[in-house]
């Protein structure tokens, strides 16, 4: 393990990979890529950004440095960033506007300690372990039913609870109106929360939805022509979405990227391999996210994938394994038709989906059958060699 090293990129050597990093160059038989999806952040284009005078930060480069207390705070998105870093400051600032474009929909955490009482029950009883585990994925996998099939009544429920959420903390019908979305549940990324609503109450809290026009050095000027102070400006605005292992560069065989054998959209044979990188597995790669789930669920599966890899290499004495084209384009096809049956193209804008129209980000299956599907490697869909 070498940590404080950045891989800046890697190409293949006919036999194996060689990487150049900050600390030199390494060589490996099998590269295994494990960037995430959410790593890079993204600010927002907007005018007057550069001309705020105070200190400006994204939530991914947290400014422990600036004190907060007292200070009147602009936050600007209500995203899954925001809503972990709004209640967490709205205590110690004298006032937060959070600038909204839409809002998403919420659901309860449900994340509590068990009871001294439970853990012994637990303990002594494992096969009560594998129960709550067993619930756990099975609501997850409804979940995943209700975004990947048409079925309404299903998606009916889950708004229904997560209306339930918004009216038990807001009882101002006109903020009511404002978080409520209006397109369907799913649609963008149901954020898990306990505390965003309750926050959104508090006297030093506004929720601006008026869209912004230019940032001051001074504050906030909003369409509507109203300006709001503000001292610190704290950007809950995302991460670049599609890049997966950027800003790495990555070289395969022929001398052709990465970058270019996707044109601009990722694919990947199970979100794992790619035709032209032998050798290669992408670990949380394309079309492997989902709506519900666990991305643990979704690498552990990725990496039993890996290991049913190099066990066949070893069986069979190979030095090189590649994805064929062909299992790929049978796989992409497969894929965007599934997807186009999904929520996530029923007509919102969220991050899995470019401008475009191509989702380069989500599994639109159950996570059992990512599960199932990956488990060892098909024999036709790869190609060995010694």
């Amino acid at each position: 393990m070498r940590t404080g090293v950045e891989v800046q990129a890697a190409h293949w050597d006919s036999s194996r990979w060689v990487l150049s990093t900050s600390a030199g160059e390494h060589s490996a038989d099998v590269l295994l890529t494990a960037c995430g999806q959410l790593s890079i952040p993204t600010l927002p284009p907007l005018p007057g950004l550069q001309s705020f005078a105070g200190p400006a930060f994204h939530t991914a480069r947290w400014r422990h440095d600036v004190p907060l207390m007292g200070k009147r705070v602009a936050m600007i998105g209500t995203g899954c960033s925001a809503i972990q870093a709004g209640p967490a400051i709205q205590p110690l600032v004298g006032q937060l506007d959070i600038y909204q474009r839409s809002p998403g929909w919420t659901f309860p955490r449900m994340d509590f300690a068990y009871s001294e009482r439970t853990q012994r029950l637990l303990e002594r009883f494992p096969v009560l372990q594998r129960l709550d585990r067993a619930g756990n994925f099975a609501f997850h996998e409804l979940g995943a039913l209700a975004m990947t099939t048409d079925r309404p009544w299903l998606r009916k429920t889950f708004r229904a609870l997560a209306r339930h959420q918004i009216n038990g903390a807001i009882k101002d019908p006109d903020l009511r109106v404002k978080v409520t979305p209006g397109d369907e549940i799913g649609c963008k990324r149901v954020m898990l929360t306990d505390d965003w609503y309750p926050t959104l109450v508090q006297p030093n809290v506004e929720l601006v939805v008026d869209r912004i026009e230019r940032v001051l050095a001074s504050g906030v000027r909003t369409v509507d022509g109203r300006e709001r102070p503000a001292d610190v400006l704290v950007l809950a605005t995302g991460f670049a979405t599609h890049g997966f292992v950027a800003p790495m560069e990555i070289t395969g065989t022929g001398g052709r990227s990465l970058a270019e054998e996707w044109a601009g959209v990722p694919r990947a044979y199970l979100g794992l391999t790619v035709p032209g990188f032998p050798n290669l597995f992408l670990i949380y790669g394309p079309n492997t996210n989902g709506g519900t789930g666990s991305v643990i669920f979704t690498i552990e599966s990725g990496v039993r994938h890996v290991i049913s890899a190099l066990q066949e290499m070893d069986r069979r004495r190979a030095r090189r394994i590649e994805v064929r084209r062909r299992a790929l384009e049978q796989f992409d096809r497969e894929l965007r038709s599934a997807l186009h049956q999904t929520v996530w193209h029923t007509g919102c804008t969220n991050w899995y989906v470019d401008e475009n129209g191509n989702d380069p980000n989500q599994w639109p299956w159950l996570w059992s059958t990512c599960r199932r599907r990956t488990a060892r490697i098909d024999g036709d869909a790869y190609e060995l060699m010694a």
